[in-house]
């Protein structure tokens, strides 16, 4: 009928094509009796009947279900022949012209039949190089490799093993490729020995040829890398004793992108690498001072190198930010230990250190010993950051640093803040103490009788009052100030009251120049009010304590498990308290 297509010859011109038509691999052409144009028609046909020349694609309506799976099984292996034409797909075929296949008729000495092995020249076929790139591709490989899987005579049988253990080595090489410990040509050297060691393995089973491959390519990588490692001195060897831990050079290659100013020492080999990359490392690796490229490709090794060198990274990070922040109030404290959380109670001893004249044959008197004693408790402080999975793979190192540094800050503040509350407890009059009487109190003779501005004036009465404090019994002590605690509105003129200057005669003399060091607090909130202190501990007054001696803050890290994220706990035992009133004085201000 006009106008309706002849199923018929649809179906057999495309059984024509499937048993004539060809691709010369490599050129594009076609070869045997086809014509292109009719192909590139049939070719494009939509099998669903869209495309049909005929009226509404009422001929393919016609065909029988047996037979439209027929047709479009052999139009699949047509489209598939042309997805297998190197001219659509423009990727190099091999090295050094290895693995180009021939058209049919050339002079290749290829089997009549098509083999999937070798030629006798040592070319791969075109069936076998289609079914290695096959085989490769699906195992997320190259064309390299799967040309080189062609090369070395890899059979049908062999090759999903063989893939594998190329996948598997190719992903542990990552990290050394990016570093520049290793090259693409290093690489496929590499792989040529592992692919020949395993399909030499006795045999199908195809973990064995996997397992074989990956370690002959670790050890061969292994082997290249120290090969490239420059020498080391043995000299030099014996005098290292502390050898530092693979967790330790990789916090030194972190710190170098987390801390301007860095140097690294005997981390610099991570420097360069991309978090991934060095959890990938501590996943499977060892590490030797000297041979520090010398990594295990499938060492015991836990992840826990990783976790441990973040750790230690951000320990530092966040120590330099604490220090830079820390309280200045806290330089007129002195530390002391508590081995737990229990009140520490300070004991002060005083009276009976006059000694007595003794007369000949003489009795010794009995001195009498006065003692108080104040206390205060360590309250434990903290908080949780996180270093998630995506910020590891990309790279996202800033974030976790920035996390670190603030966190420092924050544990210093928390300590600034408590020093301040000390100062400004009780509307200023601070704790209070055991005789049941505020820090600054004018029976303690540490409380200015009227608010004054600084000058030297009231310096000056702060200081005589400093000096005639008394000890328990009433003895008379030495007090010496030696600091200058202000808020920030005060601390300009504060640093003019100290500062050396050279008097033109003795009234413009300066008695305080020098003399006392100007501590400027922000936490604390009275604009007005100063305070004049000894020296730590020159008698004790203001103590500060942290959990057995661990100094500022710690960090502890876990894997989480309802998240893919590492958990830093920032953790602070700390406490402070006056254990007397003697070595600090109070100004109100005016």
């Amino acid at each position: 009928m006009a106008g309706r297509c002849d199923l018929m010859t649809v179906g057999f011109t495309l059984l024509h094509f499937k048993s004539r038509w060809r691709v010369l691999p490599g050129t594009g052409l076609h070869g045997g009796n086809s014509h292109p144009d009719a192909f590139k028609s049939l070719k494009n046909q939509n099998l669903d009947g869209s495309g049909c020349c005929c009226p509404e694609g009422t001929g393919w309506a016609t065909v029988s279900p047996a037979s439209k799976a027929r047709i479009t099984m052999i139009a699949e292996e047509i489209r598939g022949a042309v997805a297998l034409n190197p001219a659509q797909h423009p990727k190099r075929i091999g090295l050094r012209g290895a693995g180009i296949a021939r058209a049919e008729g050339a002079p290749s000495g290829a089997p009549a039949s098509g083999s999937a092995g070798a030629v006798p020249n040592g070319q791969p076929s075109a069936r076998h190089l289609a079914q290695m790139r096959g085989v490769a591709f699906k195992a997320g490989l190259s064309a390299e490799f799967a040309d080189l899987m062609a090369e070395t005579g890899v059979g049908a049988a062999q090759a999903e093993a063989v893939a594998a253990g190329l996948a598997s080595f190719r992903e542990a090489s990552v990290p050394f490729v990016r570093g520049e410990l290793l090259n693409q040509a290093a690489l496929m050297s590499i792989a040529k020995r592992a692919v020949m060691a395993g399909i030499a393995v006795p045999g199908t089973d195809p973990a064995a040829i996997t397992q074989e491959i990956a370690r002959v390519a670790g050890e061969e990588a292994m082997a290249l890398m120290a090969r490239n490692e420059p020498p080391v001195r043995p000299s030099a060897l014996a005098f290292v004793e502390d050898t530092p831990s693979r967790a330790d050079a990789m916090a030194d290659g972190l710190l170098a992108r987390m801390q301007a100013g860095h140097v690294p020492t005997h981390g610099r080999e991570f420097v360069a690498m991309r978090l991934d990359d060095i959890a990938k490392i501590s996943a499977g690796g060892g590490y030797v001072r000297g041979r520090r490229h010398a990594m295990m490709w499938g060492g015991a090794m836990g992840t826990d190198d990783f976790r441990a060198a973040l750790a230690i990274a951000s320990n530092k990070v966040l120590l330099t930010a604490y220090e830079a922040a820390e309280s200045q109030i806290k330089k007129a404290s002195r530390e002391v230990s508590a081995p737990d959380f229990r009140p520490i109670n300070t004991v002060r001893v005083s009276g009976g250190v006059e000694l007595a004249k003794v007369l000949e044959n003489g009795e010794f008197g009995q001195g009498q010993i006065t003692d108080a004693g104040e206390a205060f408790v360590l309250e434990t402080y903290g908080k949780i950051f996180t270093l998630t999975r995506q910020a590891i793979v990309n790279d996202d190192l800033g974030a976790f640093e920035q996390s670190a540094r603030m966190f420092g800050q924050g544990a210093a503040l928390t300590e600034a803040r408590i020093f301040a509350g000390l100062l400004e407890a009780n509307g200023g009059t601070g704790p209070a103490m055991s005789d049941g009487k505020a820090l600054f109190h004018a029976d303690h003779g540490n409380l200015a009788e009227t608010g004054a501005t600084l000058s030297i004036a009231s310096l000056s009465l702060a200081r005589t009052a400093m000096r005639r404090q008394k000890g328990l019994a009433g003895e008379a002590i030495r007090v010496d100030p030696a600091l200058l605690i202000v808020p920030p509105e005060l601390e300009t003129q504060a640093e003019r009251l100290v500062a050396e200057i050279s008097a033109a005669s003795a009234d413009d003399v300066n008695p305080f120049q020098q003399k006392l060091t100007v501590l400027a607090d922000a936490n604390l909130t009275d604009p007005a009010a100063w305070y004049i202190a000894a020296l730590p501990g020159r008698p004790d007054a203001l103590q500060h304590a942290y959990l057995d001696g661990a100094s500022g803050p710690q960090i502890f890290t876990r894997d989480g498990f309802e998240t893919d994220a590492s958990e830093f706990k920032v953790r602070l035992d700390f406490g402070a308290g006056f254990v007397d009133h003697r070595a600090w004085y109070k100004n109100p201000g005016a």
